[in-house]
């Protein structure tokens, strides 16, 4: 009924609306068409090149300019100093694109993909990224989803369907998007309604998951003044990695055994719909209704791990004193040992357990009331929103042998309002301004099954720990921002937001296992109160020596907020050092970027390069330690980023249909002056030497080294060929891009083997085309390299780490790594009418 009640407010309380939340700048290498002219874009509709929202009007434009609003008015890309990449939508569905991960591919420097507990998403872009582990951490790199902010990171199991276009903005952004960020955002606008009827559907298989799905979408007008819009899409796959467990597996306890949940990895099972409805009964007035759902069930965030042993070793290391499965190995080669645990363990007691089988049980719904008052001297527009997502899952991080599983509850509440003004004085001087708010509620409770132990009358289970944490935000700012018109070449703009966060926050141990008590008692109690504020100051100066070059410089400063860790274990320390423990402070960055951008070459070459320096103060990080079970949070003193990224397409004379592009993105990040935690086997002669308490040593030097997930050097390069085959309108289009990423660390405390090699991706796609379009036949293939890339990894417990700290030996634990998919081909069809 609340929740009801809720998406209710979300669709009648709003009294005045949006200002499209996209943002375009540096566009992606694309397939589509290169101008707004060429793309033939009608309301709400999205041109590869950034095509306007609903509610903007292009003032004339040329061969290859693209308008876009990315200050909140409408301007020429080529005028905009602002340092975004855009991938638009007809690039998405030439791709098949329709996985966060899949988009990462498409833009330098971006690495993401699926991780376990806490926010289930490991989310980096120029090196600067949020932790998986934690769930009390809000995302640096956070998602906007047709004006709705979202800074869980479990918006990486939305799956993206009818997308008009995702703009990856880099570096903090504090004005625009509803919320500071510290590390950038990833916008995501799906198409509107449009003002004649239309709609489509397709349908296709992938053959290495054996996968089937189907999309459709309906849009067109309802009367003079409404239009509405419905899509959605199902699809099925089996999986595209080998479960190597055996049937049965005996477990450690006599009569019981662990079995196969099935034969493929990777499966997953995922439907959602999108709703849309505009009235716009003047020209002074439009509302606009956006509310869409999601269900995504598939073998859960450790479906896609694969065991890597630690030094480099080629056999996986005893737990415990239990033996490793003869079915595991230590290889990243799409093969891992996935089972069941127990029956008899999975009903007893467990929470969330269900019958044993790993599994990952995702569902999300949002509105948003978004309108646009037009008037002089202001505009106002108002976003309401509201969004919920609810995850159960259960997770095997060790294989068929050792029982290293946990699983979890995740739910979150956030209703959010933003409203603000847009001046439209007739002199050199504009202003925006207005205020954003956002109350979050967000429930996170785990069990965990992590040693060998048998049945516990008392409590009734085997499970080792239990967990209820949680908390509730309250986020709160207001913005301003002056353009000031210096002349006809000079522009300076400045404004600064200015947030207050709350957040209340608690955890609960409650009664497991009483083998582990004396570790993890029940019964121990702990809460938070956190508050801060901050103002983050932004200016820019643009330079236009001539109508097609622009040069910028601009200033910025991000802020995220701190709070406290709700996935630390609960030992019997004293309430007051749990506190102490699980605080975490704010995380703030300051820095600034130039800019180039130039159109030539009668309008067929559009190029842009950006140079930008950062540093991140108290960046927010974590480490899991497997010997103890625990989770620790804290502040990395300093991260510097400094590199230069680039962005080229050209329409080759001579040869209609034929266009080249490229992106690349030199990237040069550093730790400074930051102390933190040994990786579990670290000894002293491999540089655990500092910090030392009760005869160990507890902590490293970061100082000058690079950050997980940080490639030097990331690029991408392809062309596009389209070409009529008869005089009856049909056409022949090919495609294909490579993307290359150096190597990279893909471990919190940077461990000398969890390094990811440099490694490059191809994708193509050949697309036979009907007349006018109405009908299109499509093989496509991605990853046809068939790389298997880490994203991250954890520490499998228990499984090593001995010896920290000390003189040695020591031994270096096992990591559980996650895989991104490995070669997906497709055969599409997909009608128009």
């Amino acid at each position: 009924m609340k929740r009801s009640l809720r998406l209710a407010l979300v669709a009648l309380t709003s009294t005045t609306a949006i200002v499209p939340s996209a943002v375009q700048a540096q566009v992606a290498p694309d397939v589509g068409p290169t101008t707004a002219q060429e793309s033939g874009t009608n309301r709400g509709e999205a041109s590869e090149t950034g095509a306007r929202p609903a509610n903007t009007t292009p003032s004339a434009v040329g061969d290859g300019e693209i308008i876009i609003t990315a200050r909140r008015r409408d301007e020429r890309l080529l005028d905009a100093p602002v340092a975004v990449t855009a991938v638009g939508g007809e690039t998405l569905t030439q791709y098949q694109a329709t996985r966060v991960s899949d988009i990462a591919t498409l833009v330098p420097s971006l690495i993401a993909g699926k991780a376990a507990s806490g926010s289930s998403a490991s989310i980096f872009l120029r090196g600067v990224g949020s932790t998986a582990l934690s769930a009390g951490f809000d995302q640096s790199v956070s998602f906007v989803i047709d004006g709705l902010p979202m800074s869980r990171g479990r918006e990486i199991s939305l799956p993206q369907f009818d997308i008009q276009r995702v703009e990856v903005l880099k570096g903090p952004q504090a004005l625009f998007f509803g919320k500071n960020t510290t590390g950038g955002l990833i916008s995501v606008s799906s198409n509107n309604p449009t003002d004649t009827f239309e709609g489509g559907i397709k349908g296709g298989y992938g053959f290495n998951a054996d996968e089937h799905y189907v999309e459709g979408y309906l849009s067109g007008p309802v009367s003079d003044t409404l239009r509405a819009r419905v899509a959605g899409r199902y699809s099925k796959a089996k999986g595209a990695f080998t479960n190597t467990a055996a049937d049965e597996y005996t477990n450690y306890i006599p009569g019981q055994f662990r079995t196969r949940d099935r034969d493929r990895r990777g499966f997953s099972e995922a439907y959602g719909a999108r709703g849309t409805v505009e009235w716009e009964p003047s020209s002074a007035f439009k509302l606009q209704v956006k509310g869409g759902f999601t269900k995504v069930t598939d073998g859960g965030p450790t479906d896609i791990i694969e065991r890597l042993c630690g030094a480099g070793r080629t056999t996986p290391l005893p737990a415990n004193g239990i033996p490793p499965s003869p079915n595991a190995d230590c290889q990243i080669n799409g093969r891992s040992d996935q089972s069941a645990i127990p029956i008899q363990v999975a009903q007893a007691n467990y929470r969330y357990a269900r019958n044993g089988d790993m599994y990952g049980d995702f569902a999300s719904q949002y509105g948003i009331a978004t309108a646009n008052v037009t008037s002089d001297p202001f505009d106002v527009t108002s976003i309401t929103g509201y969004y919920h997502f609810r995850q159960y899952d259960l997770n095997n991080v060790s294989g068929e042998a050792y029982p290293a599983g946990f699983s979890q509850l995740a739910d979150f509440d956030q209703f959010s309002q933003e409203l603000r003004f847009q001046s439209k004085f007739d002199g050199p001087f504009n202003l925006l301004f207005g205020g954003f708010y956002a109350y979050g509620d967000f429930l996170f409770n785990t069990d965990a099954y992590i040693a060998p132990l048998p049945f516990d009358p008392g409590t009734g289970t085997f499970v080792s720990f239990k967990r209820d944490n949680g908390f509730k935000t309250h986020s709160m700012s207001v913005f301003v921002e002056g353009t000031l018109n210096l002349s006809e070449q000079f522009e300076l703009s400045a404004g600064a937001r200015y947030s207050l966060e709350s957040r209340d926050s608690y955890q609960r141990s409650l009664p497991a296992n009483a083998a582990f008590a004396a570790v993890f008692p029940g019964g121990i109690a702990v809460s938070d109160r956190y508050r801060d504020d901050n103002i983050s100051p932004q200016a820019t100066i643009r330079f236009k020596p001539d109508t097609d070059t622009t040069l910028y410089a601009s200033y910025k400063q991000g802020f995220k907020a701190g709070g406290f860790n709700i996935s630390q274990a609960l030992t019997p320390a004293p309430t007051a050092v749990l506190q102490d423990q699980g605080r975490f402070g704010a995380e703030t960055a300051e820095g600034g970027e130039i800019g180039y951008r130039t159109l030539a070459f009668n309008r067929r070459l559009t190029f842009s390069l950006t140079a930008y320096r950062y540093e991140y103060k108290d960046l927010q990080v974590q480490f899991f330690d497997p010997t103890t079970v625990s989770l620790t949070a804290g502040n990395a003193g300093k991260l510097r980023t400094q590199g230069v990224e680039a962005d080229v397409n050209f329409r080759v004379p001579g040869i209609d249909g034929f266009s080249l592009r490229g992106a690349a993105a030199y990237n040069d990040a550093k730790y400074q002056d930051y102390v933190g935690q040994c990786y579990p086997g670290q000894t002293i002669a491999l540089g655990c030497n500092l910090q030392p308490a009760g005869g160990v040593f507890n902590a490293q030097n970061y100082d000058g080294r690079t950050p997980p997930k940080a490639p030097k050097f990331a690029g991408r390069a392809g062309f596009t060929f389209e070409t009529p085959v008869s005089g009856s309108g049909w056409s022949v289009r090919v495609t294909s891009d490579v993307s290359y990423t150096s190597k990279y660390n893909f471990s919190d405390a940077l461990r000398p083997d969890a390094v990811q090699k440099g490694y490059a991706k191809l994708d193509a796609a050949l697309a036979l085309n009907g007349p006018n379009e109405r009908w299109t036949l499509s093989v496509i293939g991605r990853n046809l390299t068939n790389k298997l890339v880490v994203t991250a990894a954890n520490d499998i417990p228990f499984a090593g780490g001995t010896g920290t700290g000390t003189a040695g030996p020591g031994v270096t634990a096992d990591m559980s790594a996650f895989v991104d998919n490995p070669r997906e081909v497709f055969v599409e069809l997909a009608f128009k009418f």
